[in-house]
């Protein structure tokens, strides 16, 4: 009895002493977290909800490219189509088109080092952001740069949810279907995708892109804005969306781990006569993450929101609808990991027309959702109610 005592003491120690070295690491990398905002800018933007498209499509842009193809990726795989997307890569370096590959440690690290030396040997230039240092080595060992952006000849460029991997295409049996959001943007809003691509880049490793990739571009048709954070600001950025609201909002995320003000900012809409809909997946792709939203349901539904759950495939959607005007759409979850932890790049696109759309792929999203009742709420399993409290503990993490 008095060993187990000692490894209790022992674990708990070890445990303040990794949740420190988070929280210190955090308050020390503030000084250093990149989170601009853009000014208000107009481009032609095209949503893609198809990971198949998008691929095809950036694949054709990016075989077209004459000067430079600029991709940062959260998560690419040793699978086929990653492997398709290094081939064009190498092609296109070994052509003399100046090609950069920016990959997040922690999502990236199934990538052979094979394929990854064999596009460097052809001249793409590969590098791999956060990976675990000292000193505040949880930290960084928890720190994502979760952006998806891809540029191409500084004129064309790609941001959103999906990742390139076989699973984002619908390929794997495990997840089916695979609903996300992209956009692809021509026009002045390029230039600030170029610039965080080109920040991320020099901060990571020093290179600094010249001025040639920075091509004079015109207006498109749409208003829109592009902010990125890094663990800061992206909670009062939604606080400041939701607070606008005045007839409907709606919440398109994989995993629903909000703050607690945002919470509170989303009962408060309601109480104001809002309507109020989240869209989240019925299936899980981590652990925990489905268990924890539950522990949120129960006020929202008291409340009288409504929570639909995704179930034909899986729900990878980031964004969040305010009335008929305003579609904010980019890398970020409505979780605390993107709240607090992630590097993210959302784009505020204020347009009617472009918010038709977005809702009406909304309304076919939810003609594949179950809407959540208090009834089926109340009924869920009693072994699943120690993995919500476990991963209500831990949703700073998940």
């Amino acid at each position: 009895m008095k060993g187990l005592f000692v490894i209790i003491i022992i674990v708990v120690i070890l445990f303040a002493l990794i949740l420190l070295d988070i929280f210190m690491g955090r308050a020390g990398y503030k000084k250093n977290a990149y989170e601009p905002v853009f000014s208000k800018k107009k481009s032609d933007i095209k949503l893609i909800h198809c990971g198949t498209d998008l691929v095809e499509r950036m694949m054709k842009d990016i075989s077209q490219a004459a000067s430079s193809v600029h991709m940062m990726f959260f998560i690419m795989k040793n699978d086929e189509v990653s492997h398709k997307m290094y081939t064009l890569l190498k092609t296109k370096a070994e052509a003399g088109v100046s090609v950069y590959l920016l990959l997040d440690w922690a999502g990236c690290r199934t990538i052979k080092k094979t394929a990854l030396k064999t596009m460097k040997n052809a001249g793409v230039h590969v590098h791999v952001m956060n990976q675990p240092r000292f000193p505040y080595f949880f930290f960084h060992m928890q720190k994502r740069n979760h952006r998806k952006i891809a540029v191409i000849d500084g004129k064309i460029g790609y941001i959103g949810g999906f990742n390139i991997a076989e699973e984002y295409l619908g390929k794997k049996a495990k997840f089916g279907n695979w609903e996300d959001y992209h956009l692809r943007v021509k026009g002045e809003g390029v230039h600030d995708l170029q610039t965080l691509f080109a920040s991320d880049l020099k901060r990571n490793t020093g290179i600094a892109l010249g001025s040639d990739v920075f091509p004079k571009l015109p207006q498109g048709n749409t208003s829109h804005k592009i902010y990125a954070t890094d663990g800061y600001s992206l909670e009062k950025k939604y606080l400041a969306n939701i607070a606008q609201a005045k007839n409907r909002l709606t919440i398109c995320t994989p995993y629903y781990i909000p703050s607690k003000p945002l919470q509170a900012a989303l009962l408060n809409a309601r109480k104001n006569g809002v309507s109020v809909r989240i869209i989240v997946p019925m299936k899980s792709d981590h652990p925990l993450v489905r268990e924890t939203a539950f522990t949120y349901y129960s006020e929202l539904l008291d409340a009288g929101c409504l929570i639909y759950r995704y179930y034909q495939g899986f729900y990878h959607v980031k964004a969040v609808i305010i009335d008929d005007h305003l579609s904010i759409i980019g890398t970020a979850n409505f979780d605390k990991r993107s709240l607090f932890l992630n590097e993210e790049v959302n784009v505020e696109i204020d347009d009617e027309a472009f918010t038709r759309e977005v809702y009406a792929t909304i309304e076919e999203d939810i003609k594949k959702s179950e809407l959540l009742t208090k009834t089926a709420f109340s009924k869920r399993t009693f072994r699943q109610r120690p993995a919500e409290w476990l991963g209500r503990a831990l949703s700073y993490f998940l």
